[in-house]
């Protein structure tokens, strides 16, 4: 075993030097969300593959949210995006919810019971 070995395979507290453990960070997870529909109460939650989109919708919508998207812009992209900026504002979109009103939120549920039981 080389000391390189050694050393990467110790236990937290007898490692050489501090580590530290950074909180995972997705690119655009601090960018502010569209001005405009912050005023109308949306809150921006996060970028997602369009392509599973409706797993995201469907979860904040049992669980009482309208949900709204909006295209990536490049200006939701930090420096760390550089390479894949095209790619991300072609496939990903930023995802927005605010809470339904309790009627719509009943309205909703009782659809998707319908479409369970029917």
């Amino acid at each position: 075993m080389t000391e390189f070995h050694r050393i990467t395979m110790m236990p937290m507290e007898e490692a050489p030097c501090v580590v530290e453990s950074p909180e995972p960070r997705y690119p655009g997870d601090d960018r502010p969300g569209d001005p405009s529909l912050l005023r109308k109460g949306w809150q921006r939650r996060f970028m997602a593959d369009a392509a599973r989109l409706h797993e995201y919708a469907d979860l904040y919508q049992a669980l009482g949210f309208e949900v709204h998207t909006e295209p990536v812009t490049q200006a939701e992209l930090g420096e760390e995006c550089g390479d894949c900026r095209l790619m991300i504002c072609r496939l990903f979109v930023t995802v927005y919810t605010r809470r339904s009103a309790p009627s719509d939120h009943a309205a909703a549920v009782g659809l998707e019971a319908g479409r369970r039981n029917g």
